[in-house]
């Protein structure tokens, strides 16, 4: 597959940002539970090649998602420029409120083996301070366990994968909850074709019921759409056109519509986003975003630029140790 099918493997849609404001040592420990759940839901949802992780179907915020820059700085990308280090720093994290820098360290095979995300301080925060992530592979490269920790080191949430067959494995999120005992929060029980490509997915979290998705492949073997057990969820269609040089993939999802646009090389150039939050949310109106993505001359990540129609920008830069 040449142009975005790399993309096409999984379902989700990043999520677009996650908050953190701590106004006091016992409610930091809370919030820092919380933002940990979503940023350890983030990068669970995601997990094989890099764009190492199954969680992003497509290339989408970069601010405030850890790992969502790992569709557009691929392992293959990286491999072929001997990267080992991977530094990105961005502008107006302040008003996004999330990390000001992150630090990725790869191993010998291009397998991303730690990410460290840093906060400057601000005035709940009187010193900086960072999170991160550890990841640990078996013997033949894949993920078998994700660890992260807080600001002072405690580990409070893991990803474990039990890879049950080459079709078939689950995917199981615990965190530590009050008195140090470790809780399952959900299990992902995903199932794959011959050709590697995920055709089920059963999402069980806690307190909920069982979730089931259904994926469906075009005969180029890129991801046609995906539809839900649950009645209630719409069928998610990606329609894809050509316009000149250029390819573009669109989408409808729920309240969202989603549009990708890829050059000659299969880079993604830009995604938009256009939402309209119903009456009873949180948000009134409609909000637009924009990512444009540039890249270096081998390939990898130069920047990622931001604009919403709220009029907040910002820009993500990228530098590399090899």
């Amino acid at each position: 597959m040449s142009w975005p099918g790399k993309f096409f493997k999984f379902k989700y849609v990043c999520e677009q940002t996650w908050r953190y404001e701590a106004k006091s040592v016992n409610r930091y420990r809370a919030k820092m539970k919380k933002i940990f759940f979503l940023f350890f839901t983030l990068m669970i949802l995601s997990l094989t090649g890099f764009a190492q992780f199954p969680h992003c179907l497509m290339p989408g915020y970069v601010f405030g998602v850890i790992d969502d820059d790992t569709l557009l700085n691929t392992r293959k990308v990286l491999l072929n420029s001997g990267i080992k280090k991977i530094y990105a720093y961005q502008t107006s994290s302040e008003s996004l409120k999330t990390h000001d820098s992150k630090t990725t360290v790869l191993n010998e095979s291009g397998n991303v083996e730690s990410i460290t995300a840093c906060f400057s301080k601000n005035k709940d925060n009187k010193e900086p301070w960072c999170v991160s992530s550890t990841f640990l592979y078996d013997d033949r490269g894949r993920i078998r366990e994700i660890k992260f920790r807080d600001r002072n080191g405690y580990e409070i949430t893991q990803t474990i994968l039990d890879h049950i067959s080459e079709k078939e494995y689950k995917l199981i999120s615990i965190s530590k909850i009050q008195n140090n005992q470790w809780d399952t929060l959900s299990t992902d029980h995903r199932f794959f074709n011959t050709k590697g490509q995920m055709i089920k997915l059963t999402r069980l979290i806690k307190g909920r019921s069982p979730e089931t998705s259904l994926y469906y492949y075009n005969a180029d073997g890129l991801l046609d759409s995906v539809q839900y057990e649950n009645p209630h969820l719409p069928t998610i269609v990606y329609k894809r056109r050509k316009k000149g040089k250029k390819k573009i993939i669109e989408a409808q999802i729920q309240n969202s519509k989603f549009k990708w646009v890829f050059n000659q090389s299969g880079q993604c150039t830009s995604n938009e986003v256009t939402t309209i939050f119903p009456q009873n949310s949180n948000y009134t109106g409609t909000l637009k975003s924009e990512s444009n993505y540039y890249y270096y001359p081998d390939g990898t990540l130069l920047k990622v630029s931001l604009k919403r129609s709220d009029k907040v920008k910002a820009t993500m830069h990228y530098t590399y140790s090899k």
